[in-house]
């Protein structure tokens, strides 16, 4: 029996996990009070949140753009189609 290779996007999520775990470890042992970590804690989320609503809006920006695109593309292989037909009658 062969042994399965795990996928890239399972060892990214584990790479994630250990990430966010080794962070959070290494916050408990910051040498600062709870208030200040609790403070950095609240930017960093922020900061997390306005790069992932970024992202968001890029992503749907270019969903838009490509899905125009392809509208146009289609349009134009419609009327290729309609004047062939026209040809031909």
């Amino acid at each position: 029996m062969s042994e399965e290779q795990p996928s890239p996007r399972s060892s990214f999520t584990i790479f994630a996990v250990g990430a966010l775990i080794g962070a959070a470890v290494a916050l408990l042992y910051a040498p600062q009070s709870g208030k200040e970590t609790r403070k950095l804690l609240a930017k960093k989320a922020k900061q997390l949140k306005d790069k992932a609503q970024d992202t968001v809006e890029s992503a749907q920006g270019f969903i838009k753009d490509r899905k125009a695109d392809l509208a146009s593309v289609i349009h134009s292989g419609k009327q290729v189609v309609d004047n062939t037909k026209h040809k031909r009658s």
